[in-house]
């Protein structure tokens, strides 16, 4: 599901309406290490639409895969900001209620 863009944006957003965060199951994980290198997962996940990439097999190498795709063009910088609006968004929230106690 991580890597599937029918399920994170097709049936998660679109059908069912959800417009928060997505994090990745750890793609350090047997079923995507052992098929994808940490650079190809994470950008087929940012793809799929996934917002957080988590505990990538290589970090370095899952970063500036993704760094590397925004410069080729493979993942536009609207895609990568739309995530950071949900990540930022979420973060406001979370500091207005702080500030609410």
């Amino acid at each position: 599901a991580s890597l599937s863009k029918y399920i994170i944006n097709d049936l998660l957003r679109n059908q069912m309406g959800y417009d928060g965060i997505v994090i990745t199951d750890a793609m350090n994980m047997g079923a995507i290490s052992q098929q994808y290198s940490s650079s190809d997962a994470a950008v087929k996940a940012i793809q799929a639409g996934a917002d957080i990439v988590l505990m990538p097999e290589d970090f370095s190498s899952a970063y500036l895969g993704i760094i590397n795709a925004v410069k080729e063009g493979v993942i536009s910088q609207e895609r990568i900001d739309e995530s950071l609006n949900r990540i930022l968004s979420v973060k406001i929230k979370i500091r207005e209620a702080e500030a609410e106690k």
